[in-house]
């Protein structure tokens, strides 16, 4: 596939998109202002428009139909959310590599934040084993631990968070997750088949959970204040979390989550004196022992 066409699928999608779905007359008049794509400032051929459709919904999985009523084309949207979500993703990571491409010149102004590399050939190799659920061997090394473990897995899903994957499998008798990054030094599919659960819902397992430590939920309440509680209102922290109560200069937020994951405190943590942990009161507990940890490491500047 030609780099240029790609890219004119991209700004097609982009387009409807942003204009609620565009005539074709619109778009041509569109394309023909475009000098990135079209410096040639030639009319856009009505086949090759329709080549572009075809190649967008086998690219990309995403349909674009015409809308007789208004003789609009618009983008529609499979009817799965988890698509939904997957395709809106997608289209944002290309739609913003596509837009760096045209800004080259930018070169050194605009700053990406790394991700934990992840070889695409062992993610292939895991999405085809669970496809047809087979096993896979997943070569692993915790941190702290110096030699590497040969797991065979049988992989149920993944999940991103906080810009890494990790794979959830049975290892054995129990699921366990494993983090596809530098942890992780070799991922090989088997020809062994595993029988994947029918009940089993990645949704419903990882739904009180923060991040991908699974566990008992408990209602958490946190003041965050001043500021920070617009940071919790643009951003919530958990998808149960709750306004509850609601003042000038704070808000009460709720959430029913595993508080026993490490990260969960982490981010609380994080918060510094912006936000007070209301209850549970073991969690408050927890909070209390950790910056009284924090404390101590720096002693020498509370005796002054």
């Amino acid at each position: 596939m030609a780099h240029n066409d790609f890219k004119r699928y991209v700004w097609l999608i982009e387009t409807l998109n942003r204009n609620d779905g565009v005539t074709f007359a619109d778009l041509d008049k569109i394309w023909q202002d475009d000098p990135e794509l079209n410096p040639s400032e030639a009319p856009l051929p009505l086949k090759t428009f329709y080549n572009h459709i075809k190649a967008v919904d086998e690219i990309f999985g995403i349909s674009i139909k015409l809308d007789r009523k208004d003789k609009k084309y618009r983008v529609i949207y499979n009817d799965s959310e988890y698509f939904v979500s997957m395709q809106r993703a997608l289209m944002s990571t290309l739609s913003l590599n596509g837009t760096m491409e045209r800004y080259k010149d930018l070169d050194g102004r605009i700053l990406y934040e790394e991700e934990p590399y992840v070889y695409p050939e062992w993610m292939r190799q895991i999405f085809h084993a669970m496809k047809y659920n087979r096993k896979i061997r997943l070569d692993y090394r915790k941190y702290g631990e110096k030699t590497v473990s040969h797991r065979e897995l049988c992989p149920y899903c993944l999940k991103m968070f906080r810009r890494r994957w990790y794979l959830l499998a049975m290892d054995g008798k129990a699921l366990k997750t494993f983090a596809l990054d530098d942890r992780t030094r070799g991922v090989k599919e088997l020809e062994t088949e595993f029988d994947f659960p029918k009940d089993f819902d990645p949704e419903a397992y990882f739904r009180d959970a923060f991040g991908i430590r699974n566990g008992k939920p408990l209602e958490v309440q946190v003041k965050a204040l001043k500021k920070e509680a617009d940071y919790w209102r643009s951003a919530p922290l958990h998808p149960s979390q709750k306004e509850i109560e609601t003042a000038d200069d704070s808000a009460v937020f709720s959430l029913n989550v595993n508080v026993d994951a490490w990260e969960f405190i982490q981010e609380l943590l994080s918060r510094g004196d912006r936000i007070e942990v209301l209850q549970p009161a073991s969690l408050r507990r927890i909070m209390a022992m950790r910056i009284d940890e924090m404390k101590n490491l720096y002693a020498e500047f509370w005796q002054e």
